[in-house]
């Protein structure tokens, strides 16, 4: 569902950025600055994106389910209040044609709206009650239990919309950016924002790294994926490029994810810095997709988080990078079910150089020490 930003007249004078849906023209929110619009829009595609996750294909029992019921209506058994969508769904079912969320959160709230339906003997053979034949035509008791699962594992999703993570690098010696020329005088910066296989820095007590390939299944996607943006500093009012505007080009290789962006004539200082070397690093801004996006592995002591599966929203050149604890709390999370997972009694604090077996090591003394 494609979205854009701009200033309306149906939000407050506050808040006048309003991301507005393209279709229909509706106000989706409306923030105080063009940046907080932004973050909404990325959370809207991610959403979308999430829920693509989640498999929405009825089961063989529910299309079976729904091809007796359309049988019995076609016998006249369903009686006169039927409406003709649920006939036009039930044939979908029957079909077993992917389903939207909202047509699996309103199957979920009508088996708890008709729970009381079900009477002694609804479903006689020969005598079928009208109750029973609705019950089979949005999916029969299969898709009761299906509906509630689909339903639990879609607002989980949303509950992690706002799961953005943040990543800057350092430059080796053969990652610096640079400014090239095109044919027609254009200038661009080109490098790269993701090297795969390359260990981060210690984030507080693990290290990460991006496996290869974890970005291509987004980005190899023409539709149904975040506008790619490229911000300097992180700061969304120095914007550098837009994928959509055509000013952003972003790939997948074996070394890892590249762009090369167009500046605005009114970001000559950014070019002016990239072209010194002033610019010690790139940074990404990502979101874990999928149930298996995330492996942690333990090397010489040290938590090792690797990253297999993500969608990307934001990357650019920064001045000097920087780890703030902020940065790293969704992953600091999963440490911690992975560390409850593997008997250990706690994560290490916020450390640089801190290794995982010591701060382990003196935890545990401090424990002791306590008896």
């Amino acid at each position: 569902m494609p979205w854009t930003i701009k200033k309306s007249d149906q939000c407050p004078a506050s808040r006048p950025y309003a991301v507005i849906k393209e279709d229909d023209g509706s106000v989706e929110g409306c923030h105080a600055s063009e940046a907080k619009a932004e973050d909404q829009m990325a959370a809207l595609y991610a959403s979308e994106e999430e829920q693509r996750e989640v498999s929405l294909k009825p089961t063989t029992g529910m299309a079976s389910a729904a091809k007796r019921g359309l049988r019995l209506h076609e016998e006249g058994k369903s009686g006169g209040g039927l409406k003709p969508e649920t006939v036009r769904r039930a044939k979908k079912l029957a079909n077993r044609e992917e389903m939207n969320r909202d047509w699996v959160v309103e199957m979920n709230a009508w088996f708890a709206r008709h729970a009381s339906d079900k009477k002694p003997g609804w479903d006689k053979p020969g005598s079928e009650s009208p109750g029973f034949v609705a019950h089979l035509l949005w999916g029969g008791s299969a898709a009761r239990e299906w509906s509630a699962r689909k339903v639990a594992q879609l607002e989980k999703d949303r509950s992690n919309l706002m799961e953005m993570e943040r990543r800057d690098f350092e430059f080796a010696d053969d990652d610096r950016l640079v400014v090239e020329e095109r044919s027609d005088g254009t200038p661009v910066i080109r490098g790269y924002a993701v090297v795969y296989n390359r260990l981060s820095v210690p984030l507080g007590g693990f290290r990460e790294r991006i496996l290869p390939g974890a970005f291509d299944e987004v980005l190899k996607r023409s539709e149904g994926r975040a506008d790619l943006v490229s911000y300097f500093n992180h700061d969304a009012n120095i914007m550098l490029g837009r994928e959509s505007s055509g000013t952003l080009r972003v790939w997948s290789d074996e070394r890892g994810v590249g762009f090369e962006v167009n500046p605005p004539k009114s970001r000559q200082d950014v070019l002016e810095l990239v072209s010194r070397g002033d610019c010690r690093g790139a940074s990404f801004t990502f979101q874990l997709r999928g149930q298996n996006a995330e492996n942690w592995v333990e090397e010489n002591g040290m938590p090792i988080r690797e990253v297999r599966s993500a969608s990307i929203y934001e990357l650019g050149p920064v001045v000097q990078p920087a780890y703030p604890e902020t940065a790293v709390s969704v992953a600091r999370r999963s440490l911690e079910a992975w560390m409850a997972e593997q008997n250990e009694v706690a994560v290490p604090e916020m450390q640089e150089r801190a290794s995982f077996p010591s701060a382990i090591a003196k935890l545990k003394a401090a424990i002791l020490r306590s008896f």
